[in-house]
């Protein structure tokens, strides 16, 4: 390699290295408190007044504060990968709303049940110049459970979440194994029946 070629290759690092910390300072930052501000905000719906109401009565009030920084739509698209397509736009509808039904009552159950949990949120790991995981601990009385949230820098949304990953396990790769499973021998109107039964269930 000639020196050009070395200053050059120097040259690119040295930008790298320049353009990273105003990613991963301000806007990082405050893109961690304002999760920590919305699922503080969650907190306080569910644990109001010791209240022990199902989701179904709180339900438009966690998705009103949880869908300022969740991409239901980014999530469950991701969710069914290629198997999306084999819906037609009523299906999607269906599905969208049953899934996210789903996720937010398993979700918000865990969250809901005995005392208040404490979380603790760490400082943002830069994945690429769009994407960021940012790593949490939820203390349930005498358990801890690790939760880390995806976010991605979606166009005119800002940072939104677009998985999680409890105790590593990544929701989205979760239910798109079960969906890719299901695609094999069963239809779409199947899948909308079995969510139906399991949000009766849940």
């Amino acid at each position: 390699m000639n020196s050009f070629s070395l200053r050059s290759l120097f040259a690119i690092l040295l930008l790298t290295v320049a353009l990273l910390p105003n990613l991963r300072s301000n806007d990082l930052v405050n893109t961690k408190d304002a999760l920590e501000s919305t699922l503080n905000r969650l907190l306080d719906v569910l644990h109001a007044n010791h209240s022990a109401a199902p989701y179904s009565v709180k339900k438009d009030r966690i998705i009103g504060i949880l869908d300022q920084q969740f991409s239901f739509d980014v999530i469950i698209q991701r969710s069914l990968g290629r198997n999306w397509s084999k819906l037609n736009d009523s299906q999607k509808n269906q599905v969208y709303t049953l899934i996210t039904d789903l996720i937010l009552q398993s979700y918000t159950q865990e969250l809901q049940d005995g005392p208040r949990p404490e979380l603790s949120f760490y400082k943002p790991k830069v994945i690429t110049s769009s994407k960021i995981e940012i790593e949490s601990i939820v203390l349930l009385a005498e358990s801890k459970i690790n939760i880390s949230y995806r976010l991605a820098n979606i166009k005119d949304r800002g940072w939104q979440v677009y998985d999680i990953l409890v105790e590593g396990i990544s929701m989205v790769s979760n239910y798109r194994k079960q969906f890719d499973e299901h695609f094999l021998k069963k239809s779409a109107s199947d899948l909308i029946d079995l969510l139906k039964t399991k949000l009766q269930g849940a």
